[in-house]
């Protein structure tokens, strides 16, 4: 039975008193000021003991006991084979150690049992006010959710108080990507020698992401029916895996410049077991970053074109959109997991309706 009483202490002052007993039947209390703070939580215990999910402040672990453990979970899955790769591994430590665990604005020394959507919104908010990109904020948060689950799963917090807490853009400009200009893109590839021109190619035109150019096989271009067929993807540790999600194996069509390109580079591709499409020049998996420092930016200097390599994939995009790709089509050759992040990225690039036009024609119709 629960209950709450008022309650004077030696120095005079009146409490709320939550007296209750937790699922394995220990008796527990809890003192407030006011008594819609103890009736709130008397609520909130009561449903917790009923899902066997309450744990006391003194049992509770922290945050940032329970980032290491999320962390130890992952590194087993990591070192076991179990769908996480380095690169994945890598950026949680990363998230945890840069931004979660950080000494000016972390949230790690909070307990487990004390943390609500008020703290994480401050957290957010701390973030933000420290110079932190809203992308990178995002990505955070995500991870604060990933170690939250984790720990809902071991019975050590009810319920998960990053769910649900978002990110607001400063504004809808802040929305579109960067998309090199058809200009540029062209100086690049008609002065691109090597490996590199074919690689700009495939990017600029069929929206492959770096991995998945890097993880591209042979096998996997269908020259017959003019298919690129994305089946796996080079980390940045250059080991192969799976694509970066479901959504990621994929079809993408291939024209006839993609397709030429292909079958002039095959005659000069260094052969290697792999066979890769784009490899270094041992037949191995090519470092991405070496690729860029070594070729694409230094082409880019030379001709004064400023655009990073992910742009070509939004050029991509935004010719499809052009050529009047629908929005289903565009998903799915970019390998988006829903319609919504493909509009959220690349809304801005599809053709608004006549409004006007259609409402007349309706008109037209009704009035014969």
């Amino acid at each position: 039975m629960a209950t709450i009483r008022k309650r004077t202490l030696p120095s005079g002052k009146d409490r709320w008193q939550v007296d209750f007993f937790d699922q394995a039947g220990k008796r527990r209390a809890k003192l407030f000021t006011r008594k819609k703070d103890a009736d709130a939580f008397l609520v909130t215990a009561r449903a917790q003991v009923a899902t066997g999910t309450y744990v006391h402040d003194a049992e509770s672990i922290s945050l940032g006991e329970a980032a290491q453990a999320w962390l130890d979970h992952c590194a087993t899955r990591r070192d076991t084979g179990r769908r996480m790769e380095r690169a994945t591994f890598r950026d949680y430590d990363d998230k945890v150690r840069l931004h979660i665990k950080d000494a000016e604005v972390g949230i790690t020394t909070i307990k487990l049992s004390r943390l609500t959507r008020k703290e994480v919104n401050e957290f957010r908010d701390r973030l933000l006010a420290s110079g932190r990109s809203e992308a990178m904020v995002r990505k955070v948060l995500g991870v604060l959710r990933l170690i939250l689950s984790h720990a809902m799963d071991n019975g050590q917090v009810p319920g998960n108080a990053a769910q649900g807490v978002k990110v607001l853009r400063a504004s809808r400009i802040d929305q579109k990507v960067a998309v090199p200009s058809k200009k540029d893109v062209k100086t690049l590839i008609d002065n691109a020698v090597g490996r590199l021109r074919p690689l700009l190619i495939v990017s600029a035109l069929c929206g492959l992401r770096a991995s998945e150019a890097r993880g591209l096989r042979w096998q996997d271009v269908d020259f017959a029916d003019g298919y690129l067929h994305i089946r796996q993807r080079a980390d940045f540790y250059c080991e192969i895996g799976e694509p970066k999600s479901a959504a990621g194996h994929r079809s993408v069509p291939a024209g006839p410049m993609v397709l030429n390109a292909l079958r002039e580079w095959k005659l000069a591709c260094p052969k290697g077991e792999m066979d890769l499409v784009f490899p270094a020049n041992d037949g191995s998996v090519s470092d991405h970053n070496n690729t860029m420092r070594r070729h694409f930016k230094p082409l880019c200097q030379r001709h004064g074109i400023q655009t990073r390599w992910h742009d070509l994939r939004h050029f991509a995009v935004s010719l499809w959109i052009e050529q009047g790709f629908g929005i289903k089509e565009v998903m799915t050759f970019a390998g988006h997991s829903s319609v919504q992040m493909t509009m959220e990225r690349y809304g801005h690039m599809f053709p608004s309706p006549d409004h006007q036009k259609a409402m007349a024609q309706v008109e037209a119709r009704l009035l014969g």
